[in-house]
């Protein structure tokens, strides 16, 4: 399997952070959908499917959504507002007034919530306007401040707007309340109009668990896809003619006072949003990058739950990473096909310049990697991984592993998460080490064991870093592992080359088939070179959790 991993971007510009931060500890606490402490910001959990006219004449006509009292369309008319460099934009956040019927205008202010506790939970303030234009005074003094530190002196000017015709049902299911917004209109910039069907549900009143519930039924019995770019984010690329980019896994940046229950939590949310967060990319775009952070991040969600299951023996735990290597596996012809195109592209390819000696066997590739493409792009629009995808957030939402310990087990979950982190850390390093020994004198099925011990160890130390960064840099020892990494990884790559290049060609493509065969060999051997000595500088580093 051929793969290219690069560690995790850094966390967000300390500025922005602090202002994210200051709009949500000002913002007044809205209504709790669930107990929350009384500092928790106002926010919104909602769960959008994107739909057809047919499936949304499905789901209205659906038993599943029948409502429980009349339920007529309205019109609702959207203005959102930016700075003319879409400040608000960069940070993912969206600012609207809305008018509904003849109803007064209500100005909206939504943003992602730093603390990363739920992929289908934003901040979102509403208050009342007067007109159809935002007004900042209206809202709390901190909150108006932090926007003005976004925008500075820049003019907010109206982007686009959307018109939907809206029938919204009140759905019961035991204690909680979920509202559906059925949603059909038109996305407008300028002259253009995109249209915009969409199933949304949002929690009113219970718990979050029960939402994801319902919507996985809802998945599972109706033509809907669940889709996490909102309206602004798709009117916002609609408008610039941009397309929404892949997206690498963001740090954990565990609070240093988080225990194991807590960092269960956030690690595994942190897998699901760095997964649907590409789902956007594949659908409409082509960058090989999008199918290769999906697959990474379904690397990290079976890693991280194989570790905790040591500590939590919790049977959904390896049912959950039974599912997630099915998804990876089933992505993985199409990320094959874009990485072997890299390599030749970017090696033999690029060394001999004869673009037309290559020409065969990268048009055989080509329909090779078409074919996978449109397979992925199905596997994204069925049920299958929506159902993963919500069953695993109720999963979370309802703490589920902790009905696998009983009394004082359930101790280990209160315990800080650096006891945890230090053992695991240890444990997974001494693997490393274990399985690396007379590394040089491997085969490559055991070299490739290492590799996979060495995945284990970064991804547990990028979960674990924020935990020590206080007392040692894990920066060092995680880009030491990476490139380790990617050093074993040169005879995997030999080794798909000549998977691909054993199928059968076109005659004309045996020469440049040879030269990319002999090309990877001589990788691998340079490779080994630098192997040698790498992995004895990596035997002597200290490690940050010490």
């Amino acid at each position: 399997m051929i793969e290219s991993e690069t560690l995790p971007p850094q966390a967000e510009a300390p500025v922005e952070a602090q202002v994210e931060a200051k709009i949500e500890a000002a913002a007044p606490p809205a209504p709790p959908a669930e107990p929350k402490s009384p500092a928790a910001p106002p926010q919104e959990v909602e769960v959008k499917f994107a739909t057809d006219a047919a499936g949304l004449a499905a789901a209205l006509a659906s038993p599943l959504l029948r409502a429980e009292g009349p339920s007529p369309a309205r019109k609702l008319i959207s203005i959102y507002f930016d700075t003319p460099d879409w400040d608000l934009k960069k940070r993912k956040m969206a600012l609207r007034v809305r008018r509904s019927g003849r109803g007064a205008p209500v100005m909206t202010l939504k943003w992602p919530l730093l603390s990363g506790g739920d992929v289908f939970a934003r901040g979102e303030i509403e208050v009342r306007a007067s007109k159809l234009e935002p007004d900042l005074a209206l809202l709390d003094p901190d909150v108006a401040e932090g926007l003005r530190q976004i925008i500075g002196d820049a003019p907010l000017e109206a982007k686009y707007e959307t018109r939907i015709s809206r029938v919204a049902r009140l759905i019961t299911r035991g204690t909680t309340k979920i509202e559906v917004a059925f949603d059909d209109g038109i996305i407008k910039a300028g002259e253009n109009e995109l249209p915009l069907r969409e199933v949304e549900l949002e929690l009113k009143a219970g718990q979050a668990q029960e939402l994801y519930d319902f919507a996985a039924t809802l998945a599972e019995a109706l033509p809907l896809r669940l889709d996490l770019v909102s309206k602004a984010e798709r009117a916002s690329h609609f408008c610039l003619g941009s397309e929404p980019k892949p997206v690498k896994a963001k740090p954990a940046a565990l609070p240093a006072d988080a225990n194991l229950d807590e960092a269960t939590a956030r690690i595994i949310v942190g897998a699901i949003d760095h997964y649907l967060a590409n789902w956007a990319s594949l659908r409409c775009g082509d960058d090989p990058e999008s199918i290769h952070q999906m697959r990474v991040a379904l690397r990290r969600l079976r890693a991280a739950l194989g570790m905790l299951k040591r500590a939590i023996p919790c049977p959904e735990f390896e049912a959950f990473r039974e599912e997630a290597k099915a998804l990876a596996t089933a992505l993985g012809p199409a990320r094959d096909s874009d990485a072997l195109r890299e390599l030749i592209e970017d090696g033999p390819m690029g060394h001999f310049g004869d673009r037309k000696d290559f020409a065969p066997l990268l048009a055989a590739l080509e329909s090779r990697r078409a074919a996978a493409y449109v397979e992925s792009r199905a596997l994204i629009e069925s049920a299958r991984p929506s159902l993963f995808v919500l069953r695993l957030s109720a999963f979370v939402a309802r703490r589920g592993w902790r009905n696998a310990l009983t009394g004082a087990e359930l101790t280990v979950l209160t315990e800080p998460v650096t006891v945890f982190a230090a053992e695991a850390l240890e444990r997974l390093h001494k693997r490393v080490l274990k399985r690396g020994k007379k590394l040089m004198t491997l085969p490559d099925e055991q070299r490739h064991q290492v590799r996979i011990a060495l995945k284990n160890l970064r991804y547990a130390g990028e979960f674990f870093a924020s935990c020590f960064a206080d007392q040692r840099d894990p920066a060092p020892f995680l880009r030491a592992a990476a490139n380790l990494q990617g050093l074993l990884g040169a005879h995997n790559d030999a080794a798909s080359a000549d998977h691909f290049l054993s199928l059968p060609h076109a005659p004309d493509a045996a020469r440049a088939a040879g030269i990319v065969s002999g090309w990877y060999a001589r990788n691998a051997i340079i490779a080994d070179e630098g192997l040698a000595q790498d992995w004895r500088r990596f035997k002597k580093m200290r490690a940050f959790w010490r």
